[in-house]
This record gives C-alpha cells, structure tokens and sequence, in this order.
C-alpha cells in the first residue's frame, strides 16, 4: 500500500482514486480538448515553415533584411525556369520560340512579378554547351501564397512547351518548398502505415488482449492530436518548421504509448492483487504514476535546451517536442486512470492468449545475477561495444543539404542538379556581400566597391562575380563610375544592386562548388576576415547568402552545444536527486546516457554521412549531417534514454527499501521491469524505425538515431551496464550525505512516506 509515516496514502494513491471517482469528467475534458484541436489540425500543414533557419544577429541576416528592404527583385524568393534539351540548342530558332512562349506564360501567372529572359544574357543564363536556359521569376506572393500557386505555374509552363524535345523544370524556392511539404506529408503517412499495425501487435503480445492493447494506442493518438492543434495556435503567430510535425509524431506516438504501457501493467497486476479498481488504481499511480512523472519532467528539462538556440525552427522543434511530451504526461496520469477506472476488469476483454505476470519464472533475474557475477567483464565488455559504434562520430561534418535532400527522381532536385552542372555548383545559391557606404556606392565609394570585386574575382573558388563595378570593367575612375548610371544597357541592372538611396550595393559571387560545401565555407570565412581591411572607417561589408547562413548556422549551433550540454546535465542531474536521493546513481545516468548518445552519433555517421547503406535505405549520402540534427537528437535522446533508467530505478529502489539488498534489488528490480522495457523499447523501435523510410534525408536520419538510441538503452544499457554498474557501486547506489539529505526539498510528494524512506535507506548503507 502507498502510505506515509502516518498511515495516510500518498498523493500519487489520492490522484488514481480521484480519477476513478471523477472518471467522467476527466474524459469528458479530453474529448472537447480533442474536439477543440479537430479544426486547427486542418490549417497546421499551411502554417508550418520551411525557413526559420536564420540566425538573428548574423552577417547572413543583415544581408537577407538588406536584400528584402532594399533590393527586393534580388529576393531569394523567386523561381528559376529551367529549359534543358539534349537534342536542342538554344540558338536554334525552335528552342527560341519555346523560350518566349515559357517566359511570356509563366509572366502571366498570379504571383509573379517579372521574369528575365535568358537571351538578355546569354552569357549568364545560357550554359556554355548551349543545351541549358534559365530564367529568373521574381515572385510577389507571400510564402504561403507561393506554394499554393506553385502547381499551377508548374502545369502552365509545362503546356506552354508542348511536344517539343525540351524538358521543362521548375526550381528555386517555392517549388522546393512546395515539393518539400509534400514530401513530408507522404512521410509521415508512410510511416504511421508501417508503425501502426506493428505497434499494434506488439502491445497485443504484451497484454495479451485486444482491450488492453488498444487503450495506449488511442490515448497517444489523442494526446498527439492535441498537441498538434496547441502548435497550430503557435504556428499561427511565430515560425514553426515544418520538421516539428514529423518530430512530434514520432516522440507523442513513442513516448505516448511508453507512459500507458508502465502505468497499464502495474494497474492489471494491482487488479489482479486486489480485485479493487480505485484501490488498484491508486496503487498504480503511487508506483508507476510516479515514474512516469519523473521520466517526462527528466525528458521536458532535456528537450528545454533547444530553446537557448537562437534559431527559431530549432526551437520551434524543441517546443513542439516538449508540448508532446507535456501531454502524454499530464494524459497518463489523468486521463489514462480515468478510462482504466471506466474500463475496470473490462480491460481484459477479448483475450488472445492466456498470459501470467507473476514474476516467480525468474528469467530476469537469473540474467541479472549471471551478470553481477562478474560485474567488471560485462562493464567492460558493454562499454567497449558502445566505443566502437562511436568510433565513426571522430568524423562527423555539419552541413545543409537544400533540394538535395529531396528524393532523387523529384522535378526540383533534377533541376537544380541541372542547373549545377551547366552553369556551376554554386550558380543557384551565390554568396551576397552588402557594401554601406555613406558617401555613396556610385560616388567615392565606387573605388572599394571596384577593388573588392577585382580581389573576390582572384580567388580560385570563384567563377563569376556581379557588382556594379562588373558592368562596364573600364569603370576604373569616378569619373566613369558616375557615367555607368546613364548608360541605358546597364542602367536597369545598376538600379536592381544599388539602393534608392545609393548607401548600399549587392554584389553577387558564384562559386565552383555548391553552397553547402566546405570549400565554400572557407571561402565565406575569407571574406569575412579580408574585405573589412579593404574598406575605410565607417564603411561596412556583410557577407551572406545560403552559403553565409550555412556558416552562421553551423556557429551558433557548435558554439551552444556546450552550453545546452551542460545544462541538460545538470538539471537531469537535478531532477534525479530530488527523486531518487542518491549522489552516484544521477551520475552514473548521465554517463551512461551520454555513452548511448555517442554510440548513436556514430552509427549515423557511419550511414549516412560515410553512405553504408544506401541501397537498404534508398538514399544517396550527402557527405554530411545536417546541422541541426546532432545537438537536437542529443536533447531528445537525453531525455528518452533516461526514460527507462526511471522506470527501472524506481522499481529497484522500491525492492531496496523492502529488503535492503542491493545485489537482489538489482535483481528483482529487473526481473519486475525488463519484460515491459523491453515491450516498450520494441514499441519505440517499430515507431522511430519506421522514419527511417522516410524520403527526406534529414527525417530519415531522425528515424533511424532515435531507433538505433531506444535499442542499446534497452539492451546493452538497461540490461547489462546498470547491473553491472549497480553491483560494483553497491550500497554507494543510495549514499546520500546527511546534510544534504536534510536541505533538499521532499519532493516525493507522498507526505511522510519519505521520512520512512529515508531511515530505511540510511540503516540500511
């Protein structure tokens, strides 16, 4: 019984019986919440982000608002007409017709501002083999408005090409971001398919009937629904990635049912005990309940550190994942006892197979004792595999990947690759550079703005470089520079880089590699570290683009991973104190923890950025990890892994203040607990694991790490180190110093039941 010192029942105990009393109400709450969340699903796809990866503050930031407020026919936010025929030249007059009748239909459609024809300069949108044209559509939607118009620009210039032997494309931003949406919806879809039936079956081997199995499955979805309609709220006033959907169906389903399953098993063992439902439940609540409390304040503080990022899709990954996790914790202690009140016995109807959960079989524990038996060979041995899966993370690279994550046959990738291979890798993203000069970009300050384009000219990265200073190259002098204004063939050009005010101009750079790569990276950093030198006082240069963005990316993330780590540690450190009163066991997590972390950074490594795999998996390797995924999965996986250290812990600690040994302790708490780990981790696997077929690259990756994560906590970890672990630190496990133990707070909240605890504890190290 879930008593205090003075006989009372504990809080945990009140909570279950509260629900069975209130059982009605509880549900009936739940179901308008669901019922609330139903209209606000439908508008969550249209109000997801595809961007939100700046980095406010950076250079790559003051260009991108430079470019919006100053240049806005320059906005990154366009569509790139492609034209390729492997049979067709662009001087031929066929290939010329298709052009104009392209360029003129794709003018005419709602959204676009103005599209430049190629043959304007042929130089600069004709590839050199002649099979290649692009043009450039400058658009006037917003973003959303953008995607919803993107199939019918794609279907216009489709038909305005006809028969002829020319392959039509349309790339750039809104197509991508278009057929990006698409593609996460076709993903998620696909894996709910595969993780739903298998999910299923798994939870009806386990419980052994159809009742039983279904209620953590419903309940998850539930809680997810909801959750994805308070993100819906939020996305409507602040940027939400389009990741956070994925994100949180994975963690909602996974850890949904994980909760359910804990308190489900410990309720139908209590029934059986008693025959008692609020008695039951109350006993549930008081064990497993609790442990559930513990495991999702221990994986919200984990997933807290997202929000030190400031990148606001990174954070908006992480509070999404922390409102999922939010609510399938607040559902599993309210909820879930409340439809286990309503259910009672019934939770065991239509039984598959007669299943005993007395844990008298002793498997567990047989397997806990061989492995405390030599406690030092299975520490080593268990260390030493988890080392070598971590080996490949010495040689992880951060990276963004842009179309190229997208699956290989779609219109966008192929064209950008196109494009790539015609006119140079770094033809569809180019580094921008912002000159603000005060004494005018077209007066004085024509000479830096001339000798900054010649240095950038030299560089070997450097195939094409556009500034006002590019337009007429005699332009060496004021004098001429103030001509270049008037010239009528370069005027346009001039007023589309230079700013109405004539303080700033835009200068373009094309470079031989694409934007994600290092080389180019490197390149960014030159000039962030050079030109300054060339400009006098009070002139400024910010070096941006998709490639300065990668880099200011990439920065802001290693330079917080630190920080978060640390933080992440220290208040999961934090919390298991509180609970579990003990100095080592919190730390011994932690290590462990962040050996399962690294161990699952090297196995993704290994796939995919060194590319082992591909063919099993159907992706082609990017040579990189994305940026955001390492510190992102090290936040969830933190979290997620000290899931069950939890449940495990709470039950050996509950058979060390029975007996007060700590070797059979280990032993018993293992055996009561590893066959539902072990249900749950399979639940987890199935449900992570069924990511990994995803087609987005980035997702895969997230799939798969979370998979490989749950299966060495549950196997390697859970079942082999802990015990090992716990064996060798002995009644260490539960030291706690008496000064310490009499200043932190109870927050056991089960009243004088942890004054009992603790003299048991106490007499018994």
């Amino acid at each position: 019984m879930a008593v205090n010192g003075n006989g009372q029942r504990s809080a945990f105990y009140r909570l279950g019986v509260l629900a069975h009393r209130r059982r009605w109400i509880i549900i009936g709450i739940w179901i308008a919440a669901l019922l609330a969340a139903g209209p606000l699903l439908g508008k969550l796809s249209t109000r997801l982000s595809q961007g939100g990866f700046a980095v406010p503050g950076s250079q790559s930031d003051a260009v991108q608002k430079a470019i919006e407020k100053d240049f806005p026919q320059q906005s990154t936010f366009s569509d790139t007409l492609v034209l390729h025929s492997t049979k067709l030249k662009a001087s031929d007059p066929v290939f010329k017709a298709t052009v104009a009748r392209a360029v003129a239909t794709l003018a005419k459609q709602p959204g676009v501002g103005s599209v430049l024809n190629p043959y304007i300069s042929p130089e600069r949108f004709v590839s050199r083999d002649g099979h290649t044209a692009i043009a450039i559509a400058g658009l006037t939607d917003t973003q959303s408005q953008a995607l919803q118009h993107a199939p019918a620009l794609d279907k216009a210039v489709k038909a305005a090409v006809g028969k002829v032997p020319i392959n039509v494309y349309l790339a750039g931003s809104a197509p991508f971001y278009k057929q990006f949406q698409e593609t996460t919806t076709s993903d998620l879809s696909r894996a709910e398919r595969i993780a739903f039936p298998i999910t299923l079956v798994i939870l009806i081997v386990a419980f052994g009937s159809i009742v039983a199995a279904g209620v953590p499955l419903i309940l998850a979805l539930l809680g997810l629904a909801i959750s994805l309609g308070i993100v819906s709220i939020i996305a409507a006033t602040t940027t939400v990635s389009i990741f956070t959907e994925n994100i949180m169906s994975m963690i909602g389903i996974g850890v949904g049912i994980d909760y359910s399953l804990f308190v489900l098993t410990r309720f139908r063992t209590e029934l059986k005990k008693s025959g008692d439902v609020p008695d039951a439940l109350g006993n549930a609540m008081a064990t497993s309940g609790k442990a559930v409390l513990v495991s999702a304040l221990t994986v919200f503080v984990a997933l807290s550190g997202t929000l030190l990022v400031n990148i606001a899709a990174f954070r908006s990954m992480g509070l999404g994942a922390m409102v999922t996790v939010l609510l399938a914790g607040v559902g599993a202690l309210t909820l879930l006892p409340a439809v286990l009140g309503a259910l009672g016995p019934s939770i065991d109807k239509w039984s598959v197979h007669r299943r005993t959960t007395d844990a008298s079989s002793g498997l567990w524990h047989r397997w806990a004792t061989t492995v405390m038996r030599r406690p030092w060979i299975a520490l080593i041995a268990s260390v030493a595999v988890l080392l070598v899966l971590a080996l490949p993370a010495r040689g992880l690279r951060l990276g963004s990947s842009g179309p190229s994550i997208l699956p290989a046959k779609s219109e966008v990738r192929v064209a950008t690759e196109l494009v790539g291979h015609a006119f140079g890798r770094g033809q569809t993203a180019p580094v921008r550079i912002i000159i603000d000069d005060p004494r005018g970009v077209l007066g004085t300050g024509f000479a830096d703005v001339f000798k900054i384009s010649q240095q950038i000219a030299r560089d070997k990265e450097v195939t094409r470089v556009d500034s006002i200073a590019t337009l007429d190259l005699r332009a060496r002098t004021l004098k001429q520079a103030g001509a270049i204004k008037s010239l009528q063939q370069v005027k346009p050009f001039v007023a589309q880089i230079t700013s109405a005010d004539g303080r700033r101009t835009l200068i373009s750079i094309n470079t031989k590699h694409e934007a994600q790569s290092d080389q180019v990276g490197d390149f960014v950093k030159r000039l962030r570290a050079s030109i300054p030198a060339l400009l006098p006082r009070g002139v400024t240069a910010n070096i941006g683009g998709d490639p300065g963005l990668n880099v200011d990316l990439n920065h802001e993330l290693g330079s917080k991973m630190p920080l978060i780590v640390g933080l992440v540690m220290l208040l999961s450190y934090i919390v298991l104190l509180l609970f579990f009163r003990s100095i080592l066991l919190p730390l011994k997590a932690i290590l462990m923890n962040t050996a399962s972390v690294l161990a699952t950074y090297g196995v993704i490594t290994w796939i995919f950025q060194e590319g082992h795999g591909q063919g099993l998996l159907s992706f082609v390797a990017p040579g990189h990890i994305e940026s955001f995924l390492p510190l992102f999965l090290f936040c969830i996986l933190f979290g997620l892994s000290m899931d069950y250290e939890v449940f495990l812990l709470a039950r050996v600690r509950e058979e060390y203040l029975r007996t007060g040994d700590n070797t059979e302790a280990v032993g018993w708490g293992l055996e009561h607990t590893a066959g539902i780990i072990t249900s749950a981790a399979a639940i987890m696997v199935t449900v992570f694991g069924a990511f990994a077929f995803a087609s987005l690259v980035p997702i895969k990756t997230m799939g798969l790490g979370l998979a490989v994560a749950v299966f060495l906590d549950a196997t390697i970890v859970r079942v082999v180190l802990v015990p090992a672990a716990m064996r060798l630190m002995g009644h260490w496990n539960w030291w706690l110093p008496k000064w310490l133990d009499d200043i932190l707070p109870n927050v056991s909240l089960e009243g004088g039941a942890e004054e009992v605890e603790r003299e048991q504890v106490a007499a018994a190290v």
